[in-house]
């Protein structure tokens, strides 16, 4: 029988196979991050049985994760039975820079993995499926579960690391002489700004439950003197002294009127020069594939919050007495965000 000239070819079929079934691979990928196999390749081939006696695996449950994975180009099986790292596989060290290992890490665990699981509720009900899995949004679910919070510091770590380069090349920061980073984490792209730029001082703002270990990574890489660190709340206020204001990844976890809250804090310290920087994935217009449309999904289903347009921020930053100056892109999925006082 002849079939319906709209009908989708077999290749078509195929490609959605592979989308349905991607579940695996991020699985896969995770099990592998957490296991530190790459590190363990990182000197040269081994034997599946050899890494399993050191990771205390199964020999041959891990001989056949490895082979899986070397078939989507993530390991290689030599013609002696060994495995080898593979370009792919490289980004999943933890001493390359930019390495993926922590998000790997991060978005295959069981409390990530569990809310996705429940995407539905969300599309139906707009609320995030975490709390529907949990009782409890992600915050407090992270207070009360160290594992996890330490597990989702050191990806969004990994997240800042891979977009400070990017950032970066993007943006002149030579004009700043004071940087105020609210809500920076643990300061990974306020010390890579740093670093770049040796006459620059920063303040890294953040609840008290991070601070000490922000303490610790800028002092790890020889910055704490340029750095100082205050502890508090974004909602009720940040920190004055500052003539670059910035905002990574935070607006995003926010509904707009809590993302005006944040905004109107950052203004009422801000003076006519300064300026506001904020970067987060911006959502192209059309159809275009992007990456900030699928991490969108990510803030719907985990937190209840969004992703935004460049005409969102710039109607967000005009409640706070905010203009936007412009959107710059960058190599990475972030975009930079430019405001100033009006």
């Amino acid at each position: 029988m002849e079939q319906p000239h709209d009908s989708p070819d077999q290749s078509t079929f195929e490609a959605v196979r592979r989308s349905i079934m991607g579940f695996r691979t991020t699985q896969m990928l995770h099990v592998a991050a957490k296991l530190g196999l790459a590190d363990l390749l990182k000197s040269g081939p081994r034997h599946a049985s050899d890494i399993a006696a050191a990771v205390g695996a199964h020999p041959r449950s891990l001989y056949r994760l490895l082979r899986a994975l070397a078939s989507l180009g993530f390991f290689a099986e030599t013609a002696d039975g060994r495995f080898e790292l593979t370009a792919q596989a490289q980004t999943l060290r933890s001493d390359v820079p930019g390495s993926l290992r922590d998000t790997a890490v991060l978005y295959g665990d069981t409390w990530v993995w569990s809310a996705y699981a429940e995407m539905a509720h969300s599309v139906m009900t707009g609320t995030p499926a975490f709390d529907q899995v949990y009782g409890q949004t992600m915050f407090e679910y992270l207070r009360s579960h160290p594992e996890a919070a330490a597990t989702f510091d050191r990806g969004m770590t990994a997240y800042s690391k891979q977009e400070a380069a990017a950032i970066l090349a993007a943006y002149d920061f030579s004009n700043a002489s004071n940087l105020v980073d609210v809500g920076g984490g643990h300061g990974a792209l306020l010390a890579a700004i740093l670093q770049a730029y040796p006459d620059i001082r920063g303040i890294l703002f953040e609840q008290s439950s991070v601070i000490d270990g922000a303490r610790i990574a800028m002092t790890a890489v020889g910055l704490a003197n340029r750095c100082s660190f205050e502890p508090g709340d974004f909602f009720n206020a940040v920190p004055a002294g500052g003539d670059v204001y910035m905002l990574k990844s935070v607006l995003h976890n926010w509904d707009d009127d809590r993302s005006t809250t944040i905004l109107d804090c950052c203004r009422n310290v801000m003076r006519p020069g300064h300026k506001l920087l904020i970067f987060e994935r911006v959502i192209p217009v059309a159809n275009e594939p992007s990456e900030a449309k699928l991490f969108d999904i990510n803030m719907l289903v985990v937190l209840g919050a969004a992703e935004r347009t460049e005409a969102q921020y710039a109607t967000l930053l005009q409640k706070s007495r905010f203009a936007l100056r412009q959107t710059i892109p960058t190599e990475a999925p972030v975009s930079i965000v430019e405001a100033v006082p009006r």
